[in-house]
């Protein structure tokens, strides 16, 4: 039986709707952060985990060309939502369930906003001056914009920043792992699932707290879901930013999936 870890927001639906009907995998939902902990841990053969997670892993990682969640623009669901303009925050709160998210707004904010706001998490304070949300819950829980009237959408800035897509997850397996032919069939997966997602939006929109017709632009224009060269770059690229602002030290050669 293999095992594969994978997160319950509707923006993963295109890459795992379906795997359910294969018998001989077994689905373990966890929230982003948690993936990399599930994989090292030996509970997971194969994780969708925040890109960030490649060089911050304590056991060396493939990336499996089998798709991603990314974007290539407004992301729609990584966001800075600010009482005062982003470029004067002295802190945001950040959503403890991301890596990758976490580390590309202090990119994004170093590089264009020329601030470094200190970074927290959750205290309990129900009016923080900004806030960082992802997933599901920017949609769901939005902050009163009334009170909060600035935000910055982080796919957009990185696109502004790099002129590139963004890549926030991709599949990992330890080194030496044989998924045998589990990589097609995940790709397969996905390029049927592109193919209907309307329909996907309109099963899962409802349960993930989403209007069906935001659900199905979102799905459909917000999201990325190909790994390819331009993918591939964008990733490298994000991992040479985040070493220049000291979030990790010099990065690791990618490394890909072969089989």
């Amino acid at each position: 039986m293999t095992k594969l870890a994978t997160v319950s927001y509707l923006n993963a639906q295109p890459l795992i709707d379906g795997i359910g009907q294969e018998t001989d995998i077994e689905m373990i939902r966890r929230v982003p952060s948690q993936l990399l902990d599930t994989l090292e841990s030996g509970a997971a053969n194969l994780a969708l985990c925040p890109v960030i997670d490649f060089q911050q892993s304590t056991t060396e990682l493939e990336i499996v060309p089998a798709g991603a969640i990314g974007c290539d623009g407004p992301a729609l669901t990584v966001k800075v939502f600010g009482r005062s303009p982003i470029e004067s925050l002295d802190e945001i709160v950040v959503d403890t369930e991301s890596h990758t998210s976490v580390a590309l707004l202090r990119v994004v904010i170093q590089e264009l906003h020329a601030c470094r706001p200190v970074l927290l998490p959750p205290t309990g304070n129900h009016a923080p001056e900004a806030v960082l949300l992802i997933g599901d819950k920017v949609i769901a829980e939005t902050p009163d914009r009334e009170i909060y009237k600035y935000e910055l959408d982080l796919g957009e800035a990185w696109r502004e920043l790099s002129n590139k897509p963004f890549v926030f997850a991709t599949w990992m397996t330890p080194v030496g792992t044989d998924l045998g032919d589990l990589p097609h069939r995940l790709d397969r997966i996905r390029r049927d699932n592109l193919g209907r997602i309307a329909e996907i939006a309109e099963r899962h929109a409802a349960s993930s707290g989403w209007p069906v017709d935001l659900a199905k632009s979102y799905l459909s224009r917000n999201l990325r879901y190909d790994l390819n060269e331009p993918e591939l770059e964008a990733i490298e690229e994000f991992w040479a930013r985040c070493h220049e602002c000291g979030i990790i030290e010099e990065p690791r050669p990618m490394r890909l999936y072969r089989g």
